[in-house]
């Protein structure tokens, strides 16, 4: 990363460059463990890269690339605490890059304030440190997923999303498409582990169909395309009993892991399993014999993900609640019902029709509208919690809090906006009423889930700039 520029020769110059130059060993270092040696050692050159950046800026305090570097650094070793388990403190390394990088954003406007000012010709678009900023949420998305906390993986994803298409990214085209598919693979992992297997699905079939429209995938695409989006298509389109297309991904599985220097048994085994589980058994029997080679823990592997039972979906939910509350009216109990058409349009309006819905800010289709819909969904998650369906209402009670934070930022990046004025505050406190009545009866059910969602809440709180009760 060539970020600090020459200097002359002076005492504090040979200083500065010493440091400058241990930083620079050190952080290379770790880009490079990371791939061969493993994110222990990793870590441990990035923090040597960190002792090096602070005598820089003790001996240079004014060097202006240190802001920048010490954010890749942060931003580096957010993955790497992450993948040895320190989640805490990776989320606390992203949090500093964040506010470095949106310092960095606040002067690129500023700068580019003052050259319009000037009457100088300006490049259009979002300035360069937003996207920085976007990786690094992206990022933190992943380690708040490994924390199981879902609102704060899942807006944080949103707002990584956000920030490229922002940029064009998502445009027909765009230059930065690999971009597009490189958020949207790594957002298919973090929707099923926390969020919608759904938005999970249409997130990682969309990576994929991208990275095949720029000409297939090739070598640095792998870690994203075959690392986290055909894993995640793979197993929800067999779920679905879609084996035709489970196995056309299970062939891109196949063939990135014969092209590298892995072995292939894992693929083997998806394939065989999913053929044996389609009733094709002949085809079946040469893909399992090749995997047995490898490993048998890798056939028992693929065999609990295809007997994995799946957290339902928002939309499976709200069809289940529209059918419940229409057998009660039905057998005319009307005490406590919801209106089924109610429920119904709500479905419609946030899980039908043929947009792309990777994240909460794609479900919104007006924003006006969210008040309504998130109060729709307090009311649902309450009845859910009383009919002792805790899954669902979790899913619906999350779902409301972030189309509150979706339709919160939507407001602030238009401000210009006469119809920006959406009155969220009420629906927000139903929401979170009701998921602090989740959250307690889970905790004195003694779920290992509660600690993990009572963090969660206190952090939407924060961001949906609500008083912690």
């Amino acid at each position: 990363m060539k970020i600090f520029r020459r200097r002359g020769a002076s005492q504090g110059r040979d200083r500065t460059e010493q440091a400058i130059q241990e930083y620079r060993t050190a952080y290379e270092r770790g880009l490079a463990a990371e791939q061969s040696q493993g994110p222990a050692q990793a870590l441990a050159e990035f923090v040597r890269a960190q002792h090096a950046l602070d005598r820089l800026d003790a001996a240079s305090p004014d060097l202006p690339e240190v802001p920048q570097a010490r954010a890749g650094l942060l931003y580096a070793m957010g993955r790497a605490r992450t993948d040895v388990g320190d989640v805490t403190g990776a989320v606390a390394a992203l949090d500093q890059a964040e506010e470095l990088y949106q310092r960095m954003e606040s002067e690129q406007l500023a700068t580019r304030k003052e050259g319009e000012q000037r009457g100088d010709r300006q490049e259009t678009g979002p300035v360069p440190a937003v996207l920085l900023t976007a990786d690094v949420r992206l990022r933190r998305a992943r380690a708040y997923a490994e924390w199981d906390r879902p609102f704060s993986a899942l807006s944080d994803l949103d707002m990584s999303i956000g920030g490229y298409m922002r940029a064009g990214a998502f445009t027909p085209f765009s230059d930065r498409s690999g971009d597009a598919a490189r958020i949207l693979a790594v957002g298919a992992g973090i929707q099923l582990r926390v969020g919608d297997h759904e938005l999970a699905l249409e997130c990682g079939q969309e990576s994929l169909a991208r990275y095949q429209e720029m000409g297939g995938i090739g070598p640095e695409a792998i870690p994203y395309a075959i690392g986290f989006a055909a894993p995640v298509v793979s197993m929800l389109e067999a779920a679905r009993g879609q084996w035709d297309a489970a196995l056309a991904v299970d062939g891109l599985i196949l063939e990135a892991a014969e092209l590298g220097r892995g072995g292939s048994s894992g693929a083997h085994a998806r394939i065989g399993v999913h053929l044996r589980e389609a009733g094709r058994d002949a085809e079946a029997a040469g893909h399992l014999a090749m995997a047995a080679r490898g490993s048998h823990d890798r056939i028992a592997e693929m065999e609990r993900e295809f007997g994995s039972v799946l957290a339902p979906s928002l939309r499976e939910v709200l069809l289940e609640a529209e059918r419940t509350e229409s057998a009660r009216l039905a057998g005319g109990v009307r005490a406590g019902a919801l209106d089924p058409p109610e429920i119904r349009t709500l479905r419609l309006s946030l899980c039908g029709g043929d947009g792309a819905r990777f994240s909460a800010t794609g479900r919104m289709n007006v924003v006006n509208a969210v008040p309504r819909q998130v109060t729709s969904l307090a009311r649902i998650g309450h009845q859910l919690i009383a009919s002792d369906r805790l899954p669902a209402a979790l899913r619906v009670l999350w779902e409301a809090l972030l189309l509150c934070d979706a339709a919160r930022r939507w407001t602030t990046l238009n401000t210009g906006d006469s119809t920006a004025t959406v009155p969220l505050r009420e629906a927000e406190e139903r929401a979170l009423a009701g998921a602090a009545v989740l959250v307690d009866i889970l905790e004195r059910a003694g779920d290992p889930m509660s600690d993990a969602l009572t963090a969660d809440l206190r952090n939407a709180r924060e961001r949906l700039g609500l008083s912690a009760h």
